[in-house]
């Protein structure tokens, strides 16, 4: 999958979140605007987890008296499927169970089949594990949009923990995407990136600008070298300074 495709679709992700947390901060539930205050988008930090590996997550979201990731992305296609579980496993089982919801966009092939997929922690008495939630296919074999209008439920709480974040059960409120809306997003990033490589591979803009221009590109200075000379230079001087120190320590008188 393209890098220009796998970076718009999270950038354009990351911008649907924010923009309904923008809502909830200006909305009447005033235990969930200042819950919202208090969320951040964290990038792509790296995070060890327990087989002593690190992970870099495409995007994540935390609050921020959270010590570990609230709410993280990963993007993927068809070749790298079968590893979003996995992922999701790390993410979730390095945290302790605090990350609450692992999102996986799996995007198969350019115009084909794509579905987004939720994993979230499992806790009993003995263990923690983790488990898939929700599935669903947003665009066909076709390419076509599907279930349009069901939706992706990311709640306000699962930015944060109970850990770091006392009285987050009284928080509420959600996140929804709905699948027309992913679906538009991946369209979105795969035509931009249609239409900037027909035009970085081809003279169309160029040519666009009153006629076909040459581009005149900057040339780089080469770093400066020392020659054989300069060393040996340089290796005289550094020995008369040496020598220098050597006959003065000889006079040298301590208080």
């Amino acid at each position: 999958m393209s890098g220009t495709i796998h970076e718009d679709t999270i950038r354009g992700f990351e911008y649907l979140v924010t923009e309904q947390l923008i809502g909830i901060k200006q909305g009447n539930d005033q235990v969930a605007a200042d819950f919202a205050r208090g969320i951040r988008a964290r990038g792509s930090p790296k995070i060890e987890v327990d087989n002593d590996g690190t992970h870099h997550p495409d995007g994540s979201f935390a609050h921020k008296d959270a010590t570990e990731l609230g709410v993280i992305l990963e993007v993927s296609h068809s070749q790298q499927r079968q590893d979003l579980p996995f992922l999701a496993d790390d993410y979730i089982l390095g945290s302790n169970g605090l990350t609450q919801a692992v999102i996986g966009i799996d995007i198969a092939y350019q115009g084909k089949e794509a579905k987004v997929i939720v994993w979230r922690p499992k806790e009993t008495k003995q263990k923690i594990s983790t488990k898939m939630t929700f599935e669903g296919t947003f665009r066909d074999i076709n390419g076509d949009l599907v279930n349009g209008n069901q939706k992706l439920w990311i709640w306000l709480k699962d930015f944060g923990n109970k850990l770091d974040c006392p009285g987050i059960q009284k928080v509420k409120g959600l996140i929804t995407i709905s699948f027309s809306q992913l679906y538009e997003l991946v369209q979105e990033s795969e035509a931009f990136d249609q239409t900037r490589k027909r035009r970085r591979g081809s003279d169309e803009v160029l040519e666009g600008r009153s006629g076909k221009k040459v581009k005149d590109k900057m040339v780089r200075p080469s770093p400066e070298r020392l020659t054989a000379s300069d060393e040996e230079q340089f290796k005289t001087a550094e020995e008369e300074v040496e020598k220098q120190l050597s006959d003065q320590d000889g006079d040298y008188i301590p208080e």
